[in-house]
């Protein structure tokens, strides 16, 4: 009896201890498990991730490809025209590029719009450069790029952001 009443009296802390930290480790995984939004589908009122990064990342290329934006980020004095339209359109190649893998997160009316926006400038561009001498400053094209600009009304990179953020914002 004596050796029962040792095994009991040693057993029951352990039990204790047993017990309280089962419901410690519990109760730590709870919280940390609350805090980690869910990625499985519960139900009709499931709305679809989102990837606002892209959307992000796509309006800043739009905004940089904008002609006023162009001029003021890259035009450079003393250089021809040629060089800064070479340079222009190298620039919303590149940029282009490095967004592709974006077009998964958008319809792809949207991505047209922003392939439509891209092509649409490097024609502007193209336009402003032919109505330049071959001794035509960067800055002369820059002029003319700009008053080519202002012309149109409604210019395609405006109209592919208004779009983005519909899109967007019907998603979220």
């Amino acid at each position: 009896m004596d050796i029962v009443n040792q095994i009991i009296l040693s057993l029951v802390p352990a039990m204790i201890v047993l017990f309280v930290s089962f419901f410690l480790i519990k109760y730590q995984l709870e919280a940390t498990f609350s805090r980690i939004p869910s990625q499985v589908n519960n139900g009709p009122d499931h709305r679809p991730h989102v990837n606002f990064q892209a959307y992000e990342r796509l309006v800043l290329y739009l905004e940089r490809i904008n002609p006023g934006n162009m001029v003021l980020r890259m035009h450079k004095s003393n250089t021809k025209a040629k060089l800064l339209e070479a340079d222009m359109v190298k620039s919303i190649r590149e940029e282009f590029e490095h967004n592709l893998s974006q077009q998964i997160y958008v319809s792809d009316d949207i991505w047209k719009l922003i392939r439509q926006a891209k092509e649409e400038t490097i024609k502007l561009i193209g336009l402003a450069s032919s109505r330049c001498s071959e001794n035509s400053s960067s800055l002369d094209l820059s002029k003319i790029l700009l008053e080519l600009a202002d012309a149109i009304d409604e210019f395609p990179h405006d109209v592919a952001i208004r779009y983005l953020k519909q899109e967007l914002r019907s998603k979220s």
